[in-house]
């Protein structure tokens, strides 16, 4: 059964919807009514609906507007737009404003509203797995490159607005090589999956961690009180990743090379940040690897910029 959330003030033509979705008896649909868009909101905050039937004209949203309010605070719930209206040119602005469909109240059998709720729902399923391979690395499930950079960007921004700094790390998996070399590629992925839950583990969830490719990943870590903090981490990570991997009857013993830089500390470009971080990472690299360097900037000491521990 799907549960349909319709948002319609005349209640002649809600109970018109109401009895076409009745008489389709290929699928079953829950559906809840309200005649407000502030109801709507509510409704949604407290559990999830399936798709929405919506209304344009309302007591507290009329037109694009109130399309536009429903879609910033339910971007995942699939929309169609019930209208008296037959009117092209709003159906494909309303489209543009992310409905899914747009529909003429009172027009078609029943087959064609129940069909276009199906369809809305698929296309959103579609649309949120295209964005989904757009910003997620498909072996890991860590953020990728081009949304690591888009999170990087705001946690700058933060960073500097709220005055506390950012630790950035790049990592290079020591030895990770021979694993495919000697095991294979798919014991190369299996620990390159294993790797990526163990990053995860050691840092929080507001924390980020991606995989730039190969065996590199990056970790953004936000709201540090001390720059102990980060050589915490960086130590349990090490620690975490030296651990062997089991794969089957055979393990993988890696190690992990990391550079760290502090922002904004080290006060560049993104581009720049990743260069120092990925200096740092080679040095710790040259050192024999499994171990982790900062990036010394010509500027204060880094713990200036840390509260002194209470």
């Amino acid at each position: 059964m799907l549960k349909i959330l319709l948002v319609e003030d005349n209640n002649t033509d809600a109970h018109l919807t109401q009895d076409i979705l009745a008489d389709w008896s290929l699928e079953q649909f829950d559906v809840t009514h309200v005649s407000r868009l502030s109801e709507a909101l509510a409704h949604l905050a407290r559990g999830r609906f399936d798709a929405i039937l919506l209304d344009l004209s309302l007591p507290d949203g009329y037109g694009l507007s109130t399309l536009g309010q429903m879609q910033a605070t339910n971007p995942t719930t699939p929309i169609i737009v019930l209208s008296g209206f037959s009117d092209q040119t709003l159906a494909i602005q309303a489209v543009q404003y992310g409905a899914q469909d747009y529909l003429v109240k009172g027009q078609g059998q029943p087959e064609l509203l129940a069909r276009s709720i199906r369809y809305a729902i698929e296309r959103k399923r579609a649309e949120e797995r295209l964005t989904y391979l757009a910003q997620y690395d498909q072996l890991t499930g860590l953020v990728n490159r081009t949304l690591f950079r888009d999170r990087l960007i705001h946690a700058m921004a933060r960073s500097k607005r709220l005055q506390q700094p950012m630790g950035l790390m790049l990592l290079d998996l020591d030895g990770f090589k021979s694993v495919n070399d000697t095991l294979g590629h798919e014991a190369g992925d299996n620990v390159l999956k294993a790797a990526a839950n163990r990053l995860k583990e050691c840092v929080r969830e507001v924390d980020t961690v991606a995989r730039m490719g190969g065996d590199e990943f990056t970790i953004i870590l936000e709201g540090l009180a001390h720059e102990d903090d980060i050589t915490r981490i960086a130590e349990r990570i090490s620690s975490s990743l030296a651990e062997p991997f089991q794969l089957g009857s055979r393990e993988a013993t890696i190690g992990v090379s990391i550079g760290i830089t502090i922002y904004p500390t080290d006060d560049h470009e993104i581009d720049e940040l990743l260069s120092h971080a990925d200096a740092a990472m080679y040095r710790a690299k040259q050192r024999g690897g499994n171990s982790f360097q900062f990036h010394i900037p010509n500027s204060p000491p880094s713990s200036a910029l840390f509260s002194n521990p209470s």
